[in-house]
């Protein structure tokens, strides 16, 4: 076995083709022989300079060897490819996967061979209009085998999963445990023997079994990221997982966790490392990531817009950092596509499944900016049910865009009171202010006059959590400015302003969280004016400001902690394939606005106790 970037276990640390014509009458359209080799983990657009733009089919080949042992079962399980995988084992089509960043295993024990096996794999990246999400998306789509694979050997009867939750406060545990091939009667051992605990847990006919008991652990939070090694074991099987105990709830328009409240000091992220372009994949990468967060001053990152790898939960257990995870459901997809649907609900399940014993996940986030319309609600609110069913223990949250053109309308009249006692714009853009407060009447704006934006998409009545994308101080400036006839330096300047006096809340008596809001600066750039260091900073201290003035608002995750790669940022010399909007660079520079984020978590905002 060739060992390359792959990490210890992996089962692909390399890539070892070896396949040629039998001879000279056989016309084979490929050769793995004389092919490039390729790291496994890994994306292969950041692999191969030719392939940075590729979105379609990129096969994989490996020899390995194997002895099957009698009374044993194999599995080749995948961390995550994206987006559809076949899988060929020895000639014989094994599986495929349709959607992206989740895990998934095959059971090819039938199809294994004592000595040489041929493993081969198809993997594209392409995606469509019935996919999740979308060929439009705002970050990179790295395509391939991302994720570790691994060939897994088991006990003909074995464990499959195991969920352990902290029950209430009184610090009752539950637990299930879910086996296959195991007879009803049968019994798995779960044992803590950091609590003294050890009990036999009977498997029922549909091979799972449940436990209960009293057993008052130290609880997980950020202060106190507290962790047990539970294992569990049958007669021929033991595995164990690093398990936190917490109980996360809103009660009203507050969150508390361990029936403390709590604010989320968050930042969003995407999963790609810091220092190297590509997904991230180890838990090196997420601990350099994510341990920035927790220099920010953050107890919170939302891990946006997919599932990333499962060392990302594992690595804000050990952190105290709680976390938001989320499925690709992105702007608008096919809401009346029944596969749609499925492949949503396969990637919530698969998520769920392989994190639900992750204290670090409170937030589980079903939908990004996604535009309301009735197949949009029937879509969502079938997946939050999806969700509600495997897991009620975490709070269900999306990403809400609003109602942005009448936002943007009502903002624009009350940018125009201000712009109109301004001496700082010309006579003429004075005189458009003017007369727009003119034709507004009794319902004109005065400066300083509170101006509250109201969320009421109807998600929110399902969600637990009300959650809102804005861009005040970025993109809205842009938007304004030519539906007025004035610049939008003007525009610019007065929104922050403006903004001093937002309130921004939700029609609904649930916590509301600023899920983004931010603006693109370039590493090193000084000066007045967008893609400024010194701009960027001012959008962090005016939205503050406005956090500040919201007393709804239990939590935030501006956008974003790094610079990332995304297809349609392509200002030269500015985006150059990158979105700007990082508190750091692609290398981990800090940028001025990290700081002024990091001062106000500091501040009595997030003093709520």
């Amino acid at each position: 076995m060739t060992h390359g970037r792959g990490a210890p276990g992996g089962f692909f640390g390399g890539w070892a083709p070896d396949r040629v014509p039998v001879d000279e009458w056989q016309v084979l359209e490929y050769n793995y022989a004389g092919s490039r080799k390729i790291s496994v983990p890994g994306d292969f657009n950041t692999q191969f300079e030719d392939l940075l733009f590729y979105r379609d089919g990129v096969w994989y080949q490996r020899w390995f060897d194997v002895e099957p042992k009698p009374g044993k079962r194999y599995h080749l399980w995948f961390g995550g490819s994206n987006y559809t995988t076949s899988v060929y084992l020895n000639g014989t089509p094994m599986a495929k996967q349709v959607g992206g960043y989740v895990p998934y295993s095959i059971d090819v024990t039938d199809a294994l061979k004592s000595g040489g096996n041929d493993l081969v794999i198809s993997v594209n990246n392409r995606l469509e209009k019935h996919s999740v999400p979308t060929p439009r998306t705002d970050w990179w789509p790295y395509g391939g085998l991302i994720r570790d694979v691994m060939l897994i050997e088991t006990p003909s009867a074995h464990l499959v999963n195991a969920k352990v939750e902290l029950a209430d406060l009184s610090g009752r545990v539950e637990g299930v445990v879910a086996t296959q091939g195991l007879r009803a009667g049968d019994t798995v051992t779960v044992s803590i023997a950091e609590l003294d605990f050890s009990t036999e847990v009977t498997v029922g006919s549909d091979g799972q079994g449940q436990w209960t008991a009293m057993l008052k652990p130290e609880l997980w939070s950020p202060e106190n990221p507290k962790l047990y090694d539970v294992e569990f074991a049958t007669a021929d099987e033991q595995l164990s997982d690093r398990i936190g105990f917490r109980l996360i709830e809103a009660r009203g328009t507050e969150i508390f966790l361990n029936g403390k409240r709590i604010r989320f000091k968050g930042i969003s992220t995407h999963e790609e490392p810091i220092g190297r372009d590509g997904a991230a994949y180890s838990k090196a990468d997420f601990e350099a990531l994510f341990g920035e967060a927790k220099a920010l001053g953050a107890n919170f990152v939302r891990a946006a817009h997919y599932p990333y790898a499962r060392h990302a939960a594992q690595v804000a257990d050990e952190l105290g950092l709680m976390l938001w995870e989320e499925v690709p459901i992105y702007w608008n997809i096919a809401w009346e596509n029944p596969e749609t649907l499925e492949i949503a609900k396969d990637q919530i399940t698969r998520l769920v499944t392989r994190d639900w014993n992750r204290a670090s996940v409170v937030i589980w986030s079903v939908a990004n900016e996604t535009p309301y319309s009735e197949p949009r609600m029937a879509f969502l609110e079938a997946l939050i049910n999806e969700v509600r069913s495997l897991d009620d223990t975490r709070l269900v949250s999306a990403a809400l865009l609003g109602d942005v053109s009448r936002e943007l309308k009502d903002a624009a009249l009350y940018l125009a009171a201000y712009g109109a006692a301004s001496d700082e714009v010309s006579k003429h853009e004075r005189d458009i202010f003017k007369a727009m407060l003119d034709k507004a009447g009794d319902h004109a704006p005065a400066v300083g006059s509170g101006f509250e934006l109201v969320i009421d998409d109807p998600l929110g009545e399902l969600l637990d959590v009300v959650s809102y994308n804005e861009y005040f101080g970025w993109y809205y400036a842009r938007f304004i400015a030519p539906q007025l006839g004035v610049s939008e330096k003007t525009v610019r300047k007065l929104m922050f302003k403006f903004m001093e006096h937002v309130v921004l809340s939700a029609a609904f008596d649930k916590p509301m969280h600023i899920s983004e809001f931010g603006a693109g600066a370039k590493s090193g750039k000084r000066g007045e004016g967008p893609w400024t260091e010194e701009y960027q900073a001012e959008v962090y201290r005016a939205q503050s400001r406005m956090i500040m003035n919201s007393p709804q608002i239990q939590g935030m995750t501006p956008w974003i902690l790094k610079d990332f790669r995304a297809m349609l940022r392509t200002l030269p010399g500015i985006q150059d394939y990158r979105n700007r909007k990082g508190l750091i660079d692609e290398n981990g520079q800090r940028k001025q606005a990290f700081y002024v984020l990091r001062d106000f978590y500091e501040g009595s905002w997030a003093n709520v106790e």
